[in-house]
């Protein structure tokens, strides 16, 4: 959804669909960006950044991973310049492939505590299905507003880099 609020801003009409991957480039501010969304399943998404970082010659500190993080409340962002997986199965996957944890990402936070314990089944929460869940009417409400700001921290990323990104963003910006 991420990506195609991007997409949206920047008019593109339709991506090019490689075989693990589709993708599409525009330029902005004398850079080519390229917006990339995984064909794979989420965990294994490393496959499809490895094969187009190789096919473009891209270096790592010039990618923005984004996904959602169902440790963050709905609305919050985190922009980190490197890190650990912190758990979520797509980011491990990026890291195994690439063999670097130096990957910039950006993190939305879905978690809705109330509604996350809908999902609560022999004593454990099932995340996977939660994730996986519709977003409730008053997400829906808010979702544009935290895609919207997705979109900006994305653009601050390619234009002021990940610091000043960092100090701009990380917060909820529903709060």
């Amino acid at each position: 959804m991420a990506i195609d609020k991007l997409a949206e801003f920047f008019k593109i009409k339709s991506f090019k669909t490689e075989t693990n991957y589709q993708a599409a480039a525009v330029k902005h501010n004398e850079h080519i960006l390229v917006l990339m969304k995984p064909l794979t399943f989420m965990n294994y998404s490393g496959i499809a950044l490895k094969e187009i970082t190789a096919r473009l010659n891209i270096s790592f500190d010039n990618i923005l991973v984004i996904y959602d993080d169902v440790n963050l409340d709905f609305g919050s962002l985190r922009i980190r310049p490197s890190g650990s997986d912190g758990g979520q199965k797509g980011m491990h996957s990026i890291i195994y492939e690439l063999q670097d944890e130096n990957i910039p990402r950006l993190r939305i936070g879905i978690k809705n505590p109330a509604e996350i314990e809908k999902f609560f089944f022999g004593g454990k929460h099932n995340l996977a299905e939660y994730v996986l869940s519709e977003f409730t009417p008053g997400e829906m409400k808010n979702l544009d507003i935290v895609l919207g700001a997705s979109r900006d921290a994305a653009l601050s990323f390619t234009s002021k880099g990940v610091k000043e990104t960092m100090n701009s963003f990380n917060k909820n910006i529903l709060a």
